[in-house]
């Protein structure tokens, strides 16, 4: 039997207090303000907040925490007592290498970004909600606002944002009633559109569309399509180039339009090669993107169709791509950058989104793509 005093037994290596392999106790903010002499709010504003903190203090802080091992506030302490994330979530109809790759949504997700680093806030994105295999994980993330950009309004992700208490700002589509919405005036820019190639004299269109419904179909579109759309921004270009026709005295139903299941140069290359097959090719085509529309002046380059002497074409957006074409393509500018910044705030506005949103304003850019007909 052992009889050695308990006091003066050896103790085991894994009980001391300086063993390596102990977790070390988390050091709390308080801990290091207490060390530096400084309140616990000069320690948050080092990390959270520099600009409340001359740049000599800021980096004596983060110093001793680099040297202490202090990571930095507890994110999830910080929500508990503040009620925010700190964060803004972006919830995209495509995939993100799409978004990625689409000049129109990454220039719209850098105006975001714009209002996100002036408040200090974090950007979540959550692609690919049109066809997310569970639409009910769609906005299952610690956020202080969501922005849906361009969904239809049939779309079950949107609905579970909507249903939810989380605000909630759309750009672009769809437009609800008591739902804020950051817009331009797609009717008017249409419009315009179709104004300046019927000023020109030409008769014979042609249109190359956006999607109708969210089904990914391409193709000639029926009545049927076009009379019950899914998507707002479709349904009101296309309003907008009808307006202008019927001015002009022209049967604007009888335009054919070819259907891209998204903006893309591929797509809008190969409505053109449809839409200048025909017996009586159009002379003038109204695209509802840029991308749209640079395909077009492919597939005409493709067929010798010269552009603008016997094809002229209108693009919508005025992506920096517009004006470094041959030719130049005339278009509809767009303030896609401002679109996202202005979406953020209007979220961040204290205390919310007002339902009545904002309508930002639009501009025909003429340049070598539209011209007379021969």
């Amino acid at each position: 039997m052992d009889d050695q005093p308990r006091a003066d037994r050896p103790r085991d290596d894994h009980s001391r207090a300086d063993d390596p392999r102990r977790p070390r106790p988390r050091l709390r903010l308080e801990d290091l303000a207490r060390r530096l002499g400084v309140s616990r709010t000069t320690v948050s504003n080092a990390f959270s907040r520099p600009d409340q903190l001359s740049a000599e203090l800021r980096a004596r802080v983060l110093d001793a925490a680099r040297q202490a091992g202090y990571a930095g506030p507890n994110p999830v302490a910080r929500m508990l007592r503040t009620g925010r994330a700190g964060a803004i979530g972006l919830v995209l109809p495509e995939p993100l290498p799409f978004a990625l790759d689409d000049p129109t949504t990454s220039e719209l997700i850098r105006g975001i970004a714009d209002a996100c680093e002036e408040r200090r806030l974090g950007l979540l994105i959550e692609p690919g909600a049109l066809r997310a295999a569970d639409p009910r994980v769609i906005g299952d993330v610690a956020v202080d606002g969501f922005i849906a950009y361009s969904l239809p309004r049939s779309a079950a992700a949107l609905q579970r944002l909507l249903a939810g208490t989380t605000p909630v700002v759309v750009i672009d589509e769809p437009r609800l009633p008591d739902v804020a919405t950051v817009t331009i005036d797609d009717r008017a820019g249409a419009r315009d559109a179709a104004r300046h190639l019927v000023g020109l004299g030409h008769r014979r269109f042609g249109i190359v569309a956006l999607p109708f419904q969210a089904d990914g179909y391409d193709g000639l579109a029926d009545a049927a399509r076009v009379a019950d759309p899914d998507y707002d921004v479709t349904a009101q270009r296309l309003a907008g180039y009808r307006e202008a026709l019927e001015e002009a005295g022209l049967d604007a139903a009888a335009v054919p339009i070819v259907e891209c299941a998204h903006s893309d140069e591929g797509l809008g290359r190969e409505a053109a090669r449809l839409l200048l097959g025909g017996t009586e090719p159009p002379t003038a085509i109204l695209a509802m993107s840029d991308r749209l529309a640079l395909g077009v002046i492919a597939a005409a380059q493709e067929l010798r169709v010269p552009v603008p002497a016997s094809l002229s074409v209108v693009g919508f957006d005025d992506l920096a791509a517009a004006s470094h074409s041959r030719p130049a393509l005339t278009t509809v500018r767009q303030p896609l950058r401002l679109k996202g910044y202005a979406a953020a705030r209007l979220l961040l506005e204290t205390p919310g989104p007002t339902a009545d949103g904002l309508d930002l304003p639009v501009e025909l850019v003429v340049r070598r793509s539209s011209a007379a007909p021969r």
